[in-house]
């Protein structure tokens, strides 16, 4: 049972309803009045489905084994009219489902494919590769990361892999992987390049940042702790790309880089502790009679 004065129950009542009606929605467009018939095949369906709070089926927890299998009604396999009959509609109801769920694929393999451009790339190509190392780095390299450029290139394709991908003559200091979905490869025209070099996070070796210097401090309030943090400086941005970091993370990323005496520093952060403020008293005057 349910309560209006227990929101947690009244909300998981909600999301069974809703989950069997989206069950029972698709025989309603076909069979309005017939639903009714299939209420019982629903509640086969949700209690023979993986729970997530208790780790099984409902009717593995009550019964202590799995749910059996459906095999097809073959007619003529029972004698008794009832039997006979829920088995005929239990195969409608699959029946019904399976059209349904294909049609629904349809659809959104339809309304996937509106826009999308058909892959004209082949082995021997030159081609754009998109990529956006700053949403697979800890820490950005520039101030302004979404203006950075979205395409390097042009690379050739030396290999096609599965039906819609392809391997890339990278430089041999890039530390990624060769192989591209071909949405993110784009044929290139002429022969000018855009970004012919690779970002510099993504060649070489050893770690992707290389820490410059420390040009202020602050204590950022976090709940009801001061977390120190330290405005780095790294190799590449200059120090327009400088970024706050947590002291924390900074000595444990980069143990040899001497901090000395600049972790001392409070004037460069433009957030400061927050101090004891004395009470503010307003007076209300009374006006004069005039």
């Amino acid at each position: 049972m349910s309560t209006a004065y227990h929101p947690e129950t009244d909300g998981q009542t909600g999301v069974v309803n809703r989950v069997l009606e989206g069950y029972l929605r698709c025989f309603c467009s076909e069979q309005p009045k017939g639903w009714m018939a299939v209420l019982p095949w629903a509640e086969y369906w949700y209690n023979t489905s993986f729970q997530g709070a208790i780790r099984c089926t409902p009717f593995e927890a009550v019964y202590g084994r799995p749910p059996p299998s459906l095999h097809r009604f073959i007619p003529g396999e029972t004698l008794v009219e009832a039997v006979s009959q829920e088995l005929q509609t239990r195969d409608e109801a699959f029946r019904q489902l399976r059209f349904h769920l294909e049609r629904a694929q349809e659809v959104m393999v339809r309304q996937a494919n509106k826009r999308r451009r058909p892959a004209n790339v082949e082995v021997g190509d030159w081609v754009f590769l998109k990529i956006r190392p700053h949403r697979q780095s800890s820490m950005p390299t520039r101030l302004h990361s979404k203006l950075a450029a979205r395409y390097f290139g042009p690379f050739q394709t030396i290999q096609k892999v599965g039906e819609a991908a392809y391997k890339l003559q990278l430089p041999e200091t890039a530390r990624i992987h060769p192989v591209f979905h071909v949405s993110q490869l784009k044929k290139a025209v002429g022969t000018q390049g855009v970004e012919k070099e690779l970002p510099q996070e993504l060649q070489g070796e050893g770690p992707s940042f290389w820490l410059v210097n420390v040009l202020g401090k602050r204590q950022l309030q976090q709940g009801d702790v001061e977390v120190p943090q330290l405005l780095i400086e790294w190799q590449v941005g200059g120090s327009d790309g400088a970024t706050w970091e947590d002291e924390v993370t900074i000595r444990e990323q980069y143990p040899d880089f001497n901090l000395g005496d600049k972790v001392g520093l409070q004037e460069a952060g433009i957030d400061r502790p927050k101090g004891k403020q004395g009470w503010i008293v307003y007076e209300r005057r009374n006006r004069k009679a005039s």
